[in-house]
């Protein structure tokens, strides 16, 4: 009894009660970390200049190779413009694949789900959002080919959607 009433001395008067949304609810009673935005958003700019880095090395390393093939033949006009020909090339190949395929897309994470493989804690936490009254349509996955992102979304927010990302795996 001692503690209730030393607890109630230590309120103060403007203190005030702020209602939690329920995904608010129930990441608090779930201890899950949100991650910070400009982390996801750094990871995201990254994941996606990897992968395009992976798409195009190749053909890079043939094109140095024909511009090598060429100055060995001492034809160093040529060269030259071979080599600015190469980069134009690389260049447009580039932008081609970064606007056509290098998109995150989203998805419903029962979606994703059946798909594709998820990690077991994924899953856990994703079912623990469900078990504390989380709606399975504000669940969802962002992902660029191999980079998901789990992310809730907060409608009880106001206007806009609030998103809070979770895990990537």
């Amino acid at each position: 009894m001692a503690t209730l009433a030393k607890s109630a001395q230590l309120l103060r008067p403007e203190t005030s009660v702020v209602p939690l949304s329920t995904v608010q609810l129930a990441l608090w009673q779930l201890g899950m970390p949100i991650l910070d935005a400009s982390g996801v958003a750094g990871y995201k700019k990254r994941a996606k200049l990897e992968m395009l880095w992976h798409a195009v090395r190749w053909q890079i390393a043939g094109m140095a190779a024909l511009v090598g093939v060429v100055c060995l033949g001492r034809q160093w006009g040529r060269a030259t413009l071979v080599g600015a020909a190469a980069v134009v090339l690389a260049g447009l190949f580039a932008w081609l694949l970064n606007a056509s395929e290098l998109q995150w897309l989203t998805i419903g994470y029962s979606t994703y789900h059946s798909l594709h493989a998820v990690p077991p804690h994924v899953s856990a936490a994703a079912d623990a959002l469900l078990a504390h009254g989380v709606s399975p349509r504000r669940i969802g996955v962002e992902y660029l080919k191999n980079d998901p992102i789990l992310f809730v979304e907060d409608d009880e927010q106001g206007p806009g959607l609030k998103r809070y990302d979770l895990i990537i795996w």
